[in-house]
């Protein structure tokens, strides 16, 4: 507590040293005189609001997941094979319950937010998930006789019950200052500790983080998170979506690679990520935004990240924006080597009055070590199958250890040349908080997956036609990425096409957050291929339904 307590300390301290030298240099000048104005006529009292203020939120969400992978191991549509993967498919009701309560006009407040759901089946606790009834390995011949539509849940929803606190805070708000402590959801600012509000529940965040605003154009942001709880969790703990097990208690995330030793079998705890950020906003006469970040991940990661618009003037609203990033491996380097670049472009400006087309690319050079055969030994490991690596034969838990962060999800990411040696291919972007989640900041982040999720340097590119209608009732669009993994291994890249359709079933307010239905469906169809081959060797597609009551 005393180690959470002194990071704490120095990140808020940074931003009242800041405010405190503008306090300083404001006070010592003379005050202007004052005129007093008395009034003719008696003002009408105004009403005093009530300093406690609450909201909920009640929401459907039916969640379908097609598995139709005809390639090595996999299963072919509609009927799974012994070593494929069945279909998924989860439903599940969530109520959430917000209350904050001001005092006075101090500037301070505090907050919480209670969530719980159910998914009104046999299975819901975590732990069912693991073992039938509730989940079937689809090696499990029973599978096909007590689950006939071949269907699993699906746990990144999830399919199971959840309870927890997820927001429990206080805060203090002046015209330059912003300071928040305990169990949060991260403000937008924030891009690689997102919300990732896509479920049932969003992330949550447990510690402390401040702005403060210089002057209109500049803003100083720092926080440091301790603790996270996942978008699936019901408690928050000490570990990531890239330090965890891949089952309880974050089912569906990737978790740690079977490359590494994990004596615990359930994941690694480290303290959590510190961060800083320097945001600029322009004039209107100049109207560029940009934005200078430091993340440091503990044991894992230091990424720094850039991003930046600028719209121009005209009845298209045309604009540009660029990314970005340079990462490596820190401290103990829990997940292995990293060593990753990123550097994106996005342009977009409307077609017609309620459309607008934007074109994002994103490119991740991918990088190169060789290896000696005796290399590859000491870790346990070998180039094996589709160039990819793998626990070599023979091997126990204890003695593999191979620390790279890796490619994953299909890309080939080893090769063996004629004189013994390995050449391993590496240089993807680790998040510890988005991975799985497809809920980073790249341009071409999809629907289902991205660059970052595959952990997997390459190119990118993504169309997106967007409707809103005049109302801003109705917003739609329809998008396609293409991701071309191809390294030194073989070539291999994906395909995916997404569908997005909102509607509000009440106008909108001007300020203040909507009370009323809203209905929202989305469909990702994500096809592998083999850029070799030139056929599909593997099909995705999630259909999402979600019906939700704000009041």
């Amino acid at each position: 507590m005393l180690t959470k307590l002194a990071r704490l300390g120095m990140g808020l301290a940074a931003i009242v040293l800041a405010g405190t030298g503008v306090a300083l240099a404001e006070t010592s000048a003379t005050p202007a005189a004052k005129t007093t104005v008395v009034s003719q006529a008696t003002a009408a009292p105004k009403a005093t609001p009530d300093p406690f203020q609450w909201r909920g939120q009640i929401r459907a969400y039916d969640f379908t997941r097609q598995n139709a992978y005809s390639g090595p191991g996999g299963s072919i549509y509609g009927a799974p094979a012994p070593t494929g993967k069945l279909n998924q498919q989860s439903f599940s009701a969530s109520v959430g319950l917000h209350g904050d309560y001001t005092f006075g006009s101090s500037g301070f407040n505090v907050g919480a937010t209670y969530l719980y759901a159910n998914p009104f089946s046999g299975c819901t606790s975590a732990v069912s998930h693991l073992t039938p009834p509730c989940f079937y390995s689809s090696s499990t011949n029973p599978a096909q006789k007590t689950n006939p539509n071949f269907l699993n849940p699906d746990d990144t929803l999830p399919g199971f019950e959840m309870s927890t606190l997820y927001e429990a805070y206080a805060q203090y708000k002046s015209d330059q200052f912003f300071l928040k402590a305990g169990d949060m959801v991260s403000p937008g600012t924030q891009v690689w500790t997102p919300a990732s509000d896509s479920r049932l529940k969003p992330a949550a965040y447990q510690g402390a983080y401040g702005t403060y605003a210089f002057d209109k154009m500049w803003t100083l942001e720092v926080g440091d998170y301790w603790e996270w709880e996942c978008r699936t969790c019901s408690a928050f703990d000490s570990q990531t979506l890239i330090t965890s097990s891949t089952k309880y208690p974050y089912p569906g995330a990737s978790g740690l690679t079977t490359l590494y030793y994990n004596p615990a079998l359930n994941g690694v705890n480290n303290s959590g990520v510190a961060f800083g950020r320097i945001g600029y906003a322009g004039p209107k006469s100049s109207p560029l935004t940009a934005n200078l970040s430091y993340w440091s991940f503990n044991n894992i990661s230091n990424l720094w990240w850039l991003d930046a618009k600028y719209p121009f003037a005209g009845k298209t609203h045309p604009f540009v924006a660029l990314q970005a990033g340079s990462e490596s491996n820190q401290g103990t380097a829990i997940v292995g080597k990293i060593s990753s670049g990123v550097f994106g472009l996005q342009a977009g400006l409307n077609l017609l009055q309620n459309v607008t087309l934007t074109a994002g690319f994103d490119t991740i050079p991918v990088k190169t070590d060789t290896l000696t055969a005796a290399q590859m030994a000491s870790g346990g490991v070998t180039c094996g199958a589709f160039n990819t690596v793998s626990v070599a034969k023979g091997q126990t838990a204890s003695n593999i250890n191979f620390p790279y962060w890796l490619p994953s999800g299909g890309t080939g990411n080893c090769s063996v040349n004629s004189n013994g040696t390995t050449n391993i291919y590496y240089g993807g972007l680790a998040s510890p908080y988005t991975d799985s989640y497809a809920t980073d900041p790249l341009f071409t982040t999809e629907l289902t997956q991205g660059m970052v999720d595959r952990r997997s340097p390459g190119t990118s590119y993504k169309l997106q036609l967007t409707f809103t209608s005049d109302d801003r009732r109705f917003v739609s669009y329809i998008n396609e990425a293409w991701f071309d993994y191809n390294n030194g291994a073989y070539a291999n890249g994906t395909v995916e096409t997404d569908f997005d359709a909102l509607y509000y079933f009440k106008p909108l307010p001007k300020s203040g957050p909507y009370h009323g239905f809203s209905f929202r469906y989305r469909y990702g169809n994500r096809t592998q291929n083999t850029f070799t081959g030139g056929s599909p060797v593997g099909l995705f597609v999630y259909n999402r339904f979600q019906a939700q009551y704000d009041f």
